[in-house]
């Protein structure tokens, strides 16, 4: 793997005036799985969307198979073998999975050849493992399914250049290997791929060499076979960066501010009982599916339950989301893009959005948004050209610490982060984290729900386990909690808790 499919060279980018690339620095080899890592922030993206022809580069060089490119389209880099694969998936949901596939590039001149438009799906279907009906519509697959359209999307267009851009975040364990097992196929054939993720344990699996930015800068490349994770650490953020779970901290088990009886929702959840005492993270672990964000979500007064009692500070909650988070229990989604911000508003709107009343007298005052917003942007570190840029111009990282400002605002004693950390590099978890820490010394309670095991071994002081609507156990986060003991109750149930 000596000769480069494709470099980058002193990429420079600007957006209103903020130097967002300079410099940056970029090779990957026939047949390498280079992992692009970097903080929320650090310009991945901002590269990549260069290389793919949706923004403009201002200086630098492209080079493609020894030949340097100019300027690109997107449909120009697809062309030319450069395919994206984002997070958000590019694809036409009430579409057949055929139609997406050669969406654009479609075989007839004049009407559809549909039968060799299936038959050539299936053949790129096939390669990849993808078995399905080719006339299945896209909206009828899981997650890991339309990925692998995605793909086969990317070998219809004789890809060179493939980009994952954290390709595992919302799939199972069991489809992560099947993903690995389709990129290590994608390597034999000399495609190289960039790789793009924040689960450090699986860039050592998966990938050859790694590339680390920060500030939009090149910091170096690395031998991931020769390196390790907290190398990688220090040279992206340029510090010791590490996690304790706050040592002597009491808590008065006796003052209970939660309490959930025999909650029951269609048929995802089943007679979930627990409580929340004042000061305590209580973490929520389970695999995909076992019901965490439905409770979340029953608890808020999103989803209306079927069946069950909710105690907050000894009286029962109403079904009315509104009227719980004016109580003070919010929630902050897993999905911030579509639930928890209004990305075409500014940062001092969306703050301002939950917290209307605070800032009307009566009528509503711009100045006050704007002084709060900036608080918020000094204290929380948020990364932004200005209170008044659109909340869709933020990183992944400074999106999240976002959503929590406008929650901090409405001074809330109950929090349910679902997923709080998902799609964030290890810098910025260390500021959602001391986040957390600071609303507890204010008062608040928080209920963590997190799919990452160390991440809940370091911040619960409990971990509920929960496997298809169920609640297998509550365990102390002592000496004794293990990630394999949280494991054996995600996955097999163990005893049954409460027995």
């Amino acid at each position: 793997m000596s000769e480069n499919i494709l470099e980058m060279k002193d990429i420079d980018k600007t957006f209103f005036g903020v130097h967002v690339l300079d410099k940056a620095q970029l090779e990957v080899r026939l047949g390498e799985v280079h992992v692009l890592l970097g903080e929320n922030g650090a310009g991945k993206s901002t590269l990549i969307k260069i290389l793919s022809g949706a923004y403009s580069r201002e200086a630098g060089q492209i080079i493609l198979e020894g030949r340097e490119l100019p300027q690109l389209s997107p449909k120009e880099a697809l062309e030319e073998g450069i395919s994206v694969i984002y997070q958000e998936f590019n694809l036409v949901p009430y579409m057949p999975i055929y139609e997406n596939i050669f969406l654009g590039k479609e075989y007839g001149r004049t009407i559809l050849d549909k039968k060799k438009t299936i038959d050539q799906a299936r053949k790129y279907m096939e390669r990849i493992g993808l078995n399905e009906d080719p006339k299945t519509l896209v909206s009828d697959l899981s997650v890991a399914k339309k990925q692998l359209v995605e793909i086969a999307k990317a070998i219809s267009n004789s890809v060179k250049v493939l980009v994952l851009d954290e390709p595992t975040a919302s799939i199972t364990d069991t489809e992560t290997k099947m993903l690995f097992e389709i990129i290590r196929e994608l390597k034999e054939q000399g495609i190289g791929i960039i790789y793009i993720s924040h689960r450090m344990s699986e860039l050592f699996e998966i990938g050859d060499r790694c590339t680390v930015m920060r500030d939009g800068k090149y910091v170096g490349t690395v031998q991931l076979s020769e390196t390790d994770e907290d190398k990688l650490t220090r040279m992206m953020v340029g510090k010791e960066v590490c996690f304790k779970k706050e040592e002597n901290k009491v808590i008065d088990m006796s003052e209970e501010v939660l309490k959930v009886e025999g909650l029951c929702y269609k048929e995802l959840l089943k007679d979930i009982s627990f409580n929340l005492h004042k000061g305590e993270i209580l973490g929520f672990a389970g695999l995909v599916g076992a019901g965490r964000s439905e409770m979340a979500k029953c608890v808020i007064g999103e989803y209306r339950k079927d069946k069950g009692k909710i105690t907050y500070k000894d009286r029962e909650l109403s079904s009315s989301l509104h009227k719980n988070i004016e109580a003070g229990i919010v929630y902050l989604s897993e999905d911030r893009k579509d639930e928890g911000l209004v990305l075409i508003h500014t940062v001092a709107e969306n703050i301002a959005l939950p917290n209307l009343k605070k800032l009307s007298s009566p009528f509503l005052s711009r100045k006050k948004m704007a002084q709060k917003a900036k608080q918020y942007i000094e204290e929380l570190h948020i990364k932004t050209h200005s209170h008044l840029s659109e909340a869709k111009d933020l990183s992944g990282g400074n999106q999240q610490k976002l959503v929590i400002a406008k929650w901090i605002f409405s001074e809330a004693d109950i929090y349910i982060f679902d997923e709080p950390t998902r799609g964030i590099d290890v810098g910025a978890r260390d500021e959602i984290y001391n986040l957390m820490y600071d609303l507890l010394e204010k008062g608040a309670s928080i209920i963590m729900i997190s799919s990452d095991l160390c991440e809940i071994m370091k911040m619960c002081d409990r971990v509920a386990v929960m496997k298809d609507g169920e609640i297998k156990a509550i365990l102390e986060n002592n000496e004794d909690l293990t990630q394999e003991r949280i494991l054996k109750y995600a996955l097999s149930g163990g005893e049954q808790y409460g027995n």
